[in-house]
């Protein structure tokens, strides 16, 4: 056996210094690796899963079994690992095996991340000789880029969810912002999800219907607001909801960002009644209850005086009676002195009077 296995090696010493160089393949043993086109791998936090490549390997030989022995380089790093392209595989002349190569990465890692890989296919010995020495080794390569994914997710923003309560036929703002969660730049828009429903409810926007930005990666977008009319002829109040959808440019089948706001408006008919009841006292008409009220005032004021006048009037007459019936026995010299001293009480009464004006004014 061994001298058969001799005379064999040097019947192939011989026939190889015949095989042109430029011929790319032996014709005594060979190999040939070929490999699936290389998947993307989806990072997305909620489809992540590792992808797998097939890789096939044939002994192109016409007679001899065949040792292949596969390596690769990989420049993944710490964010991408490539496994399944090591191993070594006894292949019979003509036939054929598949291995896998799988492929895992970080989640949430950008787009623009991709990774060069190749694969070795080396024959380390035929009918059992080692190659290399005496005979040449044979191989045979794959060389490809793993790429990432393009994933799309949104955050909406609405600082205040709280229910708006609006007058029939005003104006109201609603202010929101959003973010680019996904792995790339993305053209996120936000539309009102039932704005056909509040339209026919009586609502319109001023401009435009949704808000849209153009955002990098993980960025955040200004301030936007979004301008509302509530509907102005309203028989009673009406509740609604605002229904808030953020989505997704670079992926359809990203989930939404969704957020609801209740919205109460007030009915048109009480507001304006009340609003036509003020604006029908006009300034000449309250001019004129002023004055009324005014005289209303001074005539309580004369009413007043003229009663307590007329009280203290009677009470004096009686005491000035009493007194004449009292002194009627004293002569006329004493009479004259008395209505001499009547015309300083008048005096000191009209005093008196005047000093209970004030305190009536006072009082009121």
């Amino acid at each position: 056996m061994r001298s058969r296995s001799f005379a064999f090696v040097l019947f192939a010493m011989f026939l190889l210094p015949l095989i042109p160089v430029s011929n790319a393949q032996n014709p005594l043993f060979g190999v040939q690796l070929t490999c699936e086109d290389t998947p993307e791998l989806d990072v997305s936090p909620t489809g992540y899963e590792p992808v797998e490549m097939v890789c096939t390997i044939e002994n192109t030989a016409q007679f001899g079994a065949e040792k292949i022995e596969i390596t690769s380089d990989w420049s993944g790093g710490a964010t991408a690992e490539m496994q399944g392209a090591t191993g070594e595989f006894s292949v019979d002349a003509g036939g054929s095996e598949e291995f896998i190569v799988t492929f895992t990465g970080v989640t949430k890692q950008a787009s623009s991340n991709n990774y060069d890989f190749e694969i070795f296919a080396t024959v380390t010995e035929w009918s059992s000789i080692p190659t290399n020495e005496p005979l040449p080794q044979e191989n045979d390569s794959v060389a490809d880029s793993l790429e990432i994914a393009t994933y799309g997710a949104v955050e909406l923003l609405i600082n205040d969810v709280s229910t708006r309560k609006v007058d029939a036929g005003s104006e109201f703002i609603i202010n929101l912002q959003f973010t680019n969660k996904g792995n790339d730049n993305d053209f996120i828009r936000v539309d009102v999800g039932n704005a056909e429903e509040l339209k026919q409810q009586g609502f319109s926007f001023v401009g435009s219907e949704f808000v849209s930005e153009d955002l990098p990666m993980g960025a955040t977008s200004t301030l936007r607001e979004m301008k509302i009319i509530a509907p102005d002829d309203l028989d009673g109040s009406l509740s609604v909801d605002f229904e808030f959808e953020a989505k997704s440019g670079n992926d359809v089948d990203a989930s939404l960002s969704e957020i609801s706001i209740p919205v109460t408006v007030g009915s048109s008919k009480s507001s304006g009644s009340l609003t036509e009841g003020i604006s029908e006292v006009g300034e000449d008409d309250m001019m004129l209850y002023g004055a009324i009220g005014g005289g209303v005032i001074i005539l309580f004021l004369l009413i007043g005086l003229v009663a307590r006048s007329i009280k203290k009037k009677n009470t004096t007459t009686v005491a000035e009676m009493e007194a004449i019936e009292l002194d009627s026995a004293e002569d006329d010299l004493d009479s004259e002195l008395d209505e001499f001293d009547d015309l300083f009480s008048d005096i000191d009464d009209l005093d008196s009077e005047v000093d209970e004006f004030d305190d009536l004014l006072d009082d009121f």
